[in-house]
């Protein structure tokens, strides 16, 4: 699919996608001591970017752990909801692929679920982006579903708009993160929890090197 399909899918689901995904941190206690450890690592050393933010959950989870944070996201409209609901955190619409931010300007990224869209030579270009705008040494904490495999949505979440997903080889992912200049620190895979998609995730944690 083209970015702007993408974008266009995401703007239509915003306020719905806010709805359902905004407190689900709340039933994943992996993912919130995964972010407990990547806010521990990082708050003392700079500005953290949430990056495919959506409505801002992840930002506002980190930010209670004390790390100051930006969330960008392509879609206004999920930046929108974002304010809306996180009136304390600085929100950004921006692309990922080419990042208005100047180079070693984080002390780290979230990229929770922001590749899913994307097949892997646009995740080569994405990953290229982070490492310029990480400082050195900094942290890139990403997630992802596993296994190999597109799936196609005639109708995201009610916005009648479509969408695509990709499902990745973590192998390949972790291959491509240090083609990129990443050292792998950890890497893990987790199966789903009973109130989530049925789908295995990797959580990667790398250093800019």
């Amino acid at each position: 699919m083209k970015q702007n399909e993408i974008t266009e899918a995401y703007n239509c689901s915003a306020k719905t996608y806010a709805e359902k995904c905004f407190n689900e941190l709340e039933y994943k206690p992996l993912d919130r001591q995964l972010l407990d450890r990547f806010a521990q690592l990082t708050q003392k050393k700079g500005i953290v970017c949430d990056i495919g933010c959506g409505p801002g959950e992840v930002a506002t989870y980190l930010t209670a752990k004390g790390c100051k944070v930006v969330g960008i996201d392509i879609s206004e409209y999920m930046i929108n909801e974002a304010k809306r609901l996180n009136t304390e955190i600085e929100y950004l619409v921006d692309d990922m692929f080419n990042l208005k931010t100047a180079e070693e300007h984080f002390a780290g990224i979230c990229s929770f679920y922001s590749i899913v869209n994307f097949q892997y030579d646009d995740i080569k270009r994405i990953l290229k982006e982070y490492h310029r705008v990480l400082i050195n040494n900094g942290l890139l904490l990403i997630a992802f579903h596993i296994e190999e495999k597109e799936i196609h949505v005639d109708d995201f979440w009610g916005s009648g708009k479509p969408l695509d997903f990709y499902y990745f080889n973590e192998n390949v992912i972790l291959g491509m993160l240090k083609e990129a200049g990443f050292k792998i620190i950890e890497a893990l895979v987790r199966f789903p929890y009973e109130q989530e998609y049925p789908s295995k995730r990797a959580y990667i944690l790398g250093e800019k090197i």
